[in-house]
């Protein structure tokens, strides 16, 4: 009795002195509570613990420390056998029972306190002891699994190039999508925000949305019951001169009740109030914090000085807290400058609620949504004060011009007023691109997994042998799939940023929010996700496959695959060749589509044609005849450049900002019959030179500085719009304006006609449009609508950009408070007008190209292993008299079958997918046989071109040596 006391002692005393690290005095204590056991305890205390163990195999497999329970039997297990050999020990003396047990409960004191001690040292000590061994276990697993991927280098480097190339394109597109479609807008609760806009239907247009006028929003501020604040807004660009320099400034005009509307803050000074958005008061100023930075230089002392600008001064009051910027750009703003539209000056609106009111909507809606309030309650309230503007206000709105315009009241959630519905589709469709390129990458590496698996069979079976079990051997490959996937999530990381770099150049300019486009830690959670959840994937593989000992008996080369293990792998070709298939007909779709965009033909001649604008300061040219003198001398001087062929200008650049907005359009002397839709028709300001430059070929003649001079009013219309107006007669001469009440002597006369200019979009018919002269009817007016002109100039030789600068030098000799900005050729303004197909394009043209390759690995991968095992077959085959020619057929027909397969079903997702991105198509339909077509013969010529070189050299088999190796 007393060796069994000492040998349990000693093991408990020995397991104890592992935690003299955690606790200095754990030593003493054990000591002194192993001598009270030897003296003897309390049976009663010794209360009887309900098992709850885990599994030990569980345990094992995952390294688990013992639970609370196993810890609790154990001690009760010890403080019974030091209770009982004690009290034994007293009663072979002569004592009794219960004087024995009495003697003992005396000698040992508080149960309790000695058993939560105890308890304590013996967690801390197990748990010291397994972070040990679960490090320990980590080092060998990796150490081993690095020495066995560095074995087998042409694996582990195409698995890892595989995973990474689609790692790295999921995680940029991701960056992408999360950037411009996820993340929430960056406003204090962004979610109550909404727009407020109207969506209209001009007879002859297409459906577009217009924006708030100064009417409907005194209407909807003082009436509705659901917004707690609306605000309006329009954007523009000023010059903003300081120290004799200047440059264009980004200028927001809103109203002060903006402000509280986004929920707003100042960094210093003030943002504008109520009194300063009231006619005719001071104007104010509250620069941007970037701008305040960059222009500034941070100096604080700028707050109460005045801003110098094109159109006034004004006392700045604030500076706005960093990044508020507006949500989208003003609803005239020119496109080519729309990518994160950023504020640089905040100036106020100072609309008068007295009116009068116009019916133009030039303003941005924004509102904030009372609390428990719902966007479609919001709709309903606005809708029904839009339903009495024909009464509220009569003058700028007829109960004619709401049903002919299908004049409508839209509130909408603000990032989806931002996005659209085209953004999110086109952007979702890419994202998708990119996860079946992820999942070709995961079949390419699954089936490399399952062919190493066959060949690693034998040590398989042996470790099965030994007595591993299946759990055993999940561990063991899972070590070695993590640190494969571990390593190709940081290749893929890598790639995801350069990826990204690449993005940002071909991103589309009227991409909004893409100032957000980063690679954060979201962006690397997902990386890291998707290699984890690869590698646990291909770790658990091996659990699919049953190793038993008759691999030892039987060998390693000549056993063949289950058909359970061909399907599987036959499989994931098939899927692979299926989605190749519907990557490369969406990208055929694209191509296709920017194909017919780019045989469209604008209308004018691009080429040789550079542009930039200019913005004349008010304060100097205050009247249409100040600013005409200016453009005429300086166009003057652009003529005298060496190569200048002709020069022009235009408010409204085609392509970019043409398309914003329209005018109704009145003819003379023939009033529209009843129930005849007034036209609505887009309109520019067009300066001597403009169709000369750009080669547009006009009926009639062109206005000149002659026709300036006399005030001719001559106009040029476009055929679109002379068709309908005089159907089946000669526009020159006619008249026409923009009021019906127009007086005899102020009719526009249309003295040329151009015909089908695709001035607003290539994706659009004809355009309708008015070309007006730049001067006035009346002289001497205050009048700045010429002060902002688009410049183009024609070349002998290819534009380049090169010529800025002797433009530079001459605008700043004659004015050096005037900028010359954004300059541009026009080629590239048309580029810019189809940035939106064709980036999706060349997204889903890389995408289509990596699922090719990746498949035709595959193929090749598959069949080559085929071929490796079905040697000994092949090698009967023409022992038996087979020919070379028949077997490289059975070979070649194998990878074909799996691809006819992949190929079906690849062209019904195909046809599929083209119903959903069938708003991105132009000129060709979402189910274009020729496509379909196409990419099918394609990937049939890849897998028979995969499968040639397995062909080949199983037709090379020698008969004898595959049958002396089976």
């Amino acid at each position: 009795m007393n060796a069994r006391d000492d040998e349990r002692k000693h093991d408990r005393n020995t397991e104890r002195e592992a935690g003299a690290e955690i606790e200095n005095s754990n030593d003493a204590n054990s000591f002194r509570i192993a001598n009270q056991f030897a003296e003897g305890s309390i049976r009663e205390h010794a209360k009887p613990i309900p098992p709850r163990n885990i599994p030990a195999a569980v345990r094992r497999l995952f390294r688990l420390p013992p639970s609370a329970s196993q810890i609790d039997a154990e001690l009760r297990d010890e403080f019974q056998f030091h209770i009982e050999g004690r009290i034994e020990q007293l009663i072979a003396l002569g004592r009794s029972r219960a004087e024995a047990e009495q003697e003992v409960n005396e000698k040992f004191g508080d149960y309790e306190t000695h058993w939560q001690h105890t308890r304590r040292i013996d967690e801390d000590t197990m748990q010291q002891t397994r972070r040990f061994e679960f490090w320990a276990m980590i080092r060998s697993e990796l150490q081993r699994s690095a020495r066995a991927l560095l074995r087998t280098p042409g694996f582990t480097l195409i698995a890892i190039l595989t995973l990474a190339l689609g790692i790295g394109a999921t995680t940029a597109i991701y960056t992408v999508v999360d950037a411009v479609v996820l993340r929430p807008m960056s406003y204090r609760q962004p979610n109550a925000l909404v727009s407020i806009l109207h969506p209209t239907a001009p007879p002859g247009s297409k459906e577009g949305k217009w924006g708030m006028s100064s009417g409907g929003y005194f209407e909807f501020k003082h009436k509705t019951k659901t917004l707690s604040d609306i605000g309006a807004y329009r954007t523009t660009s000023y010059t903003v001169v300081n120290n004799n320099t200047a440059d264009v400034a980004q200028f927001a005009q809103v109203t002060a009740s903006l402000f509280p509307t986004l929920r707003a803050r100042a960094e210093s000074g003030r943002l504008i109030q109520d009194a300063d958005d009231k006619p005719g008061v001071p104007e104010v100023a509250v620069l941007s914090h970037e701008y305040f930075l960059r222009r500034f230089g941070g100096d604080r002392s700028i707050v109460g000085r005045n801003l110098e600008t094109s159109s006034g001064i004004f006392q700045i009051v604030g500076v706005a807290e960093p990044g508020l910027t507006l949500p989208m750009p003003g609803p005239f703003a020119s496109q080519s400058n729309l990518a994160g539209f950023g504020v640089d000056v905040w100036v106020p609106l100072q609309l008068n609620p007295a009116g009068p009111f116009y019916n133009s909507h030039q303003f941005v809606g924004m509102g904030r949504m009372r609390d428990g309030v719902t966007a479609e309650a919001a709709q309903r309230d606005l809708t029904e004060i839009a339903s009495h503007f024909t009464e509220t206000l009569s003058r700028a709105y007829s109960k004619s011009f709401i049903q002919t315009y299908n004049f409508r009241t839209e509130v909408s959630g603000l990032r989806n007023a931002v996005l659209g519905p085209t953004i999110p589709r086109a952007l979702w469709m890419v994202m998708g691109s990119v996860l079946l390129v992820m999942l070709i990458a995961a079949g390419n590496v699954a089936n490399l997994f399952i062919v190493r698996m066959e060949s690693r069979r034998r040590e398989a079976a042996v470790r099965t042998a030994l007595g591993a079990s299946p759990q055993h051997m999940a561990v063991h490959y899972l070590s070695e799939s993590w640190l494969l996937c571990g390593i190709a999530g940081a290749v893929g990381l890598s790639l995801a940023v350069v990826g990204l770099r690449g993005l940002l150049v071909i991103i589309p300019a009227s991409m909004p929010r893409i100032h957000n486009i980063a690679l954060g830690w979201t962006s690397v959670s997902v990386a890291l996700g998707i290699a984890v959840v690869m590698g646990t994937l291909l770790g658990l593989m091996p659990l699919l496959k049953h190793f038993n000992i008759t691999a030892l008996r039987e060998g390693g080369r000549g056993l063949s695959a289950s058909p359970r293990q061909r399907a599987v792998r036959n499989s994931l070709v098939v899927g692979q060749v299926a989605l190749a298939l519907v990557l490369l007909a969406a990208a055929g779709l694209m191509s296709q589509s920017f194909m017919h965009l780019r045989s469209v033909k604008p209308g004018f001649n691009p080429s040789n044609v550079i542009a930039f604008d200019m913005s004349l300061p008010f304060n100097e040219y205050d009247t249409r005849e100040k600013a005409l003198t200016f453009h005429r001398e300086l166009q003057r001087q652009l003529l005298e450049i060496p190569g200048v062929v002709s020069a022009g200008t235009v408010s409204d650049m085609p392509l970019e900002n043409f398309g914003n907005g329209c005018s109704v359009v009145f003819r003379e002397g023939r009033p529209y019959p009843a129930g005849e839709p007034t036209p609505c028709v887009k309109t520019a300001v067009s300066g001597p030179g403009l169709f000369e430059t750009l080669r547009i070929p006009v009926d009639g003649r062109i206005p000149s500085w002659r026709d300036i001079d006399s005030r001719s009013q001559a106009i040029v219309i476009t055929k679109a719009l002379a068709d309908r107006l005089w159907p089946g007669e000669s526009a020159i001469g006619k008249g026409i304006n923009s009021y019906v009440d127009t007086t005899a002597n102020d009719w526009y006369r249309v003295v040329g006609v151009v015909s089908d200019l695709r001035a607003g979009s290539l994706e659009a018919p004809p355009i309708e449009a008015v070309f007006y002269a730049p001067s006035g009817f009346r002289a001497n007016r205050r009048d700045g609508s010429v002060n902002d002109l688009a410049y183009l100039v024609r070349t002998k030789t290819p534009a380049s950009l090169t010529i800025m600068a002797r433009v530079s030098q001459i605008v700043a000799n004659m004015n050096p408070r005037v900028p010359v900005i954004n300059a541009r050729s026009m080629e590239q303004v048309v580029e810019r007008s189809m940035s939106r197909t064709s980036f999706v394009m060349v997204l889903l043209g890389i995408a289509a190209i990596v699922a090719l390759i990746l498949s035709a690995v595959g193929m090749y991968g598959v069949i080559s292993y085929l071929v490796a095992q079905r040697r000994p077959e092949i090698g009967i085959r023409i022992a038996l008299g087979a020919g070379m020619a028949g077997v490289a057929r059975l070979i070649v027909w194998q990878s074909i079958r799996l691809a006819l397969v992949g190929v079906a079903i690849g062209v019904a997702g195909a046809y599929l997918l083209g119903k959903t991105m069938s708003s991105l198509l132009f000129g060709v339909t979402s189910g274009d046989p020729v496509t379909l077509a196409g990419v099918s013969a394609l990937l049939l010529l890849v897998a028979t071109a995969a499968s040639l070189v397995p062909a080949r050299r199983a037709a090379r088999t020698d008969p004898l040596e595959a049958m002396r190796t089976d």
